[in-house]
């Protein structure tokens, strides 16, 4: 779409945001830039001179946009689509209804240029963790960049009915893919929407057992329950086979219903030191409160789609067999 004025293009920002809650937003507009954007002195004057409405519109920093936002009032911080917007620090998200954008185009599957990324030796366990309620993430690629020895996940899903669509979480150093306790994410979410996701990348090696999507019951009583994954793609380059994609932690922490579906689980093995994986996907055996059901699971360099029996998983496809859990291709 093409603008003639920046004031068009607010406008369109506004109207984009409000259309992609579903219902008119009743919060403030934040639009976060890096300060070394040519276009940020001419967009902040404009907004600033146009909206005079608007509680700080324009903001250099996203720790400070966030700072800005007020819990439940449903907020929108809109991110640069052409910067790297850095944590100091990893970001515990305490607030409710806070939405954010990457506005970098809209609906990409991968490399979106919004990018949210941790700091490098700032002890960065994670990049962010959302620890609230109907917040939601649109458009963004999150990098866990710290070489530290702590920081071992890219982004941690400890709440309820969180929105992810079209965003990528990966890590863009390889000092802590050794690990068998790095993930990518980390989720125990509660009737969360993950829709056209990325987890993981192909361009950096794991070395170990690790897994890129951690199923964890991370608190007491709060189990992964009545997820859905829709489209989503899981990516890992490894050397070694025992490696997963998605990995249930323990047998007590699934409950009720959750659905993957239509999602793919590849291993890249486009270099003799990168290797097929023996399973896509694993799990304590026996989930002892309920399943998680996959349906047309596409598998690529996988010899089984899990070696877990049919209580933990359950898998509809054509040419799938649910007991033998071989590996998965829909005819």
């Amino acid at each position: 779409m093409w603008f003639n004025s920046l004031k068009q293009k607010i406008d369109y920002i506004k109207k984009y945001a409000t259309i992609m809650n579903g219902y008119p937003t009743l919060g403030n507009v934040y639009f976060v830039f890096n300060s070394s954007n040519t276009y940020y002195s001419q967009f902040s004057k404009l907004a600033n001179l146009t909206y005079e409405d608007w509680t700080s519109p324009i903001q250099t920093s996203l720790t400070t946009a966030i700072s800005q936002c007020t819990s439940g009032r449903n907020d929108i911080i809109a991110l640069d689509g052409n910067s790297s917007h850095a944590l100091a620090a990893w970001e515990a998200l305490t607030k409710s209804r806070i939405n954010f954008i990457g506005m970098d185009g809209w609906w990409r599957l991968v490399q979106q240029w919004a990018k949210i990324v941790s700091t490098d030796w700032a002890w960065d366990a994670y990049v962010m963790k959302n620890t609230w309620t109907r917040n939601s993430f649109r458009n963004i690629k999150f990098i866990q960049q710290d070489t530290d020895a702590a920081a071992l996940t890219v982004f941690q899903e400890w709440w309820e009915w969180t929105v992810f669509e079209n965003c990528s979480f990966t890590f863009w150093v390889v000092d802590n893919l050794w690990g068998t306790t790095t993930y990518e994410f980390v989720a125990w979410s509660d009737s969360a929407t993950y829709r056209e996701c990325l987890f993981g990348t192909e361009t950096l090696l794991t070395s170990d057992a690790r897994t890129v999507f951690l199923i964890d019951q991370v608190t007491a009583s709060q189990e992964f329950k009545s997820n859905i994954l829709k489209d989503c793609n899981f990516l890992i380059s490894s050397s070694s086979a025992t490696a997963s994609l998605v990995k249930v932690a323990a047998n007590t922490d699934v409950l009720f219903t959750n659905l993957f579906d239509n999602c793919n689980f590849m291993a890249s093995v486009d270099s003799a030191w990168w290797a097929a994986l023996t399973n896509a996907c694993t799990s304590a055996a026996s989930l002892v409160k309920w399943t998680i059901n996959f349906k047309n699971p596409w598998v690529f360099n996988c010899t089984n789609f899990s070696a877990s029996d049919s209580t933990a998983f359950k898998v509809a496809a054509p040419a799938a067999s649910n007991n033998a859990f071989e590996s998965v291709t829909p005819a």
